[in-house]
């Protein structure tokens, strides 16, 4: 008799407090690189509330400022991928080396190529980032651990000494007992040594399903010559290179915060001048504030792997015009706007005018002191000292 797979995840995690949440594709491979410590490859540019919420909730322990306490727990992470598993949606169970597991599910699940291609690039992605510190060599034991618990007919690999990764599906020939049992083993070494899990359930694939270009999002990869350093220094790292200018790179580890603006209110922060999506675009800048309206600005170049640009799309601004009749004639007001959500006010007429008037008095000003000057220090005519004579003397 085969065990059901929502029963392995609920038995898992010892607390049910609330309804499990679903998410995304792409929010699920943001909270995966962020637990992986992978988050420098994983842009959050166009993120929403929502998502940051998950990745705060599910994204697993923050790093400790200025590196404290590092040195003290375990860097390594076991990944878990199941597919083929006999369940209606996929389900991701979390562990940060406690007594208790959270879980998520996704909605949409990929099919297993799209997850084979993701699982390669997180450990291309692991593979080309420096080696971290171990000198109580607490990574180092529990990488062996986590070898000793897994099944010995299909090892886990080990990737840049931190990252175990251990991949079954229907043709290895593991049912729903078989998999709880070593789900259960290494939950409970992760709570005696503390080191990170991360389970993901796949169902099945759908052969009617219709299949997206890209179901987990885009992302950055390194450079195919890229090298591992050994950083000398734990308060400072280098950026790894990135293959694809696509994207701009933000770092999940270094406490993300992002704040958004309320939809009705005036958009505050620094907004970026491309968006990929209209969508974006109309979200984040309030739908161009009310000056204009979402364009795209110039396609990408390429597609698929030679894919070198995106969709670029922007604000177009509009100049409002306000008439204002007064008895025989009518005024008309004209404001121009700019900035990338056309949310500032374009003066720069004003301060041109303003600036040359500024230097035209400046020039004058100095010119009349200057001639003022010349005209003082000129010689007096001989003439004028010609018919003066002193006093005569007795």
């Amino acid at each position: 008799m085969k065990l059901s797979w929502g029963l392995i995840a609920s038995s898992l995690c010892c607390s049910a407090s609330a309804a499990r949440p679903t998410v995304s594709p792409e929010t699920a491979r943001l909270i995966l690189a962020q637990r992986l410590g992978l988050s420098r490859f994983h842009s959050i540019e166009h993120a929403d509330t929502e998502t940051i919420r998950h990745i705060n909730a599910y994204g697993g322990r923050q790093q400790k400022l200025f590196g404290a306490e590092d040195s003290d727990r375990t860097r390594a992470h076991v990944l878990m991928w199941i597919e083929d598993t006999v369940q209606d949606e996929a389900t991701v169970i979390i562990n940060d080396g406690s007594d208790r597991s959270q879980d998520f599910a996704i909605s949409h699940p990929p099919p297993a190529s799209d997850n084979d291609r993701l699982i390669q690039d997180f450990i291309s992605q692991a593979q080309s980032l420096p080696e971290y510190p171990d000198p109580k060599k607490h990574t180092y034991t529990s990488s062996i651990e986590i070898e000793a618990v897994l099944p010995s007919d299909n090892k886990p690999e080990l990737y840049n000494e931190y990252l175990s990764v251990f991949r079954a599906s229907k043709s290895d020939k593991f049912d729903s007992e078989e998999i709880a049992k070593v789900l259960g083993k290494v939950i409970n070494k992760a709570a005696e040594l503390g080191f990170s899990t991360t389970v993901v359930l796949m169902p099945a694939s759908k052969s009617h399903s219709k299949r997206a270009a890209s179901p987990w999002g885009t992302y950055d990869l390194p450079s195919k010559d890229a090298r591992r350093e050994n950083p000398e220094a734990v308060l400072s790292s280098n950026p790894v290179p990135s293959s694809s200018p696509i994207s701009k790179v933000s770092d999940l580890e270094d406490f993300p915060v992002i704040t958004f603006a309320d939809d009705q209110g005036p958009v505050r922060g620094i907004l970026p001048s491309c968006f990929d999506t209209l969508s974006a675009c109309q979200r984040q800048t309030h739908n161009c504030s009310s000056h204009g309206e979402c364009k795209l600005l110039h396609k990408g170049r390429g597609s698929g792997s030679n894919q070198e640009s995106v969709d670029c799309y922007g604000c177009a601004c509009v100049p409002t015009v306000v008439r204002h009749d007064t008895g025989m004639e009518t005024k008309k007001k004209v404001t121009y706007w700019g900035g990338p959500a056309c949310q500032k006010k374009d003066i720069s007429v004003q301060f041109w005018l303003f600036v040359g008037s500024g230097v035209v008095l400046s020039f004058l000003v100095a010119s009349g002191i200057g001639m003022l000057y010349s005209m003082g220090s000129e010689e007096l005519p001989s003439v004028i000292g010609a018919g003066v004579s002193g006093p005569v003397r007795k």
